[in-house]
């Protein structure tokens, strides 16, 4: 009994002073704004891709008094999805207002899209050839020889069925307009798939040999 009677004029003023605010919030006019913000893919399997279109933003709508929603910064509010046990195949996720991170007498009241799917595979890596890409024409009377690339192949990785379907990478256009000479570049390498990565280097070296046509030796 004693303990509960002790400060119990500064316990009283702070019980005053938060229904106070209570009071000024609850009466307060409400606000409404939509916000585009960024999806965060918690627990992401190891070993695993994300395949299709990727989903990096959602948009919410949001209900505070102006004065909050007038003082919001970008990195107050995040969606987030915890992908904890996900296996391989499709996936589909239901965003609730508790996957919305927001600050304290911020409601959310929407989110666009409410619902997605995500497809998951596992990781893949494979070793493809490099193929040269040329440009131009060499000077008149010669022509082009032998093409190589040092290294010849590259490493790439990226869901499986993605990878599976790629057969070579490609370089930078070298070009050879007027050569009359062998043409060496340091050049860098691509790949048609946005979802693949290179492994490695990618930066390789293309020598396209340019010689004397056969009929003016």
């Amino acid at each position: 009994m004693r303990y509960l009677l002790e400060n119990m004029t500064l316990k009283l003023l702070s019980l005053g002073l938060a229904v106070g605010l209570w009071f000024v919030i609850a009466g307060e006019t409400t606000s409404e704004m939509g916000l585009q913000v960024a999806l965060e893919l918690q627990n992401f399997p190891r070993d695993m891709e994300l395949t299709g279109d990727a989903v990096n933003q959602v948009e919410v709508r949001l209900r505070a008094s102006p004065g909050i929603l007038h003082g919001l910064n970008p990195g107050d509010v995040s969606a987030r999805i915890d992908l904890r046990g996900a296996h391989e195949g499709e996936r589909i996720v239901h965003l609730t207002a508790e996957a919305i991170r927001v600050p304290f007498g911020v409601k959310v009241v929407k989110i666009s899209p409410a619902i997605l799917t995500l497809n998951l595979e596992p990781t893949l890596q494979k070793t493809v050839p490099i193929r040269p890409r040329l440009l131009g024409r060499p000077a008149k009377g010669y022509e082009v020889g032998e093409i190589t690339s040092e290294p010849a192949e590259v490493r790439i990785s990226g869901p499986r069925s993605r990878v599976a379907e790629i057969e070579s990478a490609f370089t930078e256009p070298i070009s050879l307009d007027g050569a009359r000479g062998p043409v060496t570049d340091l050049v860098s390498v691509g790949l048609e798939d946005p979802l693949l990565r290179l492994q490695g280097n990618p930066r390789v070296r293309v020598t396209a040999a340019v010689k004397e046509s056969a009929g003016n030796r």
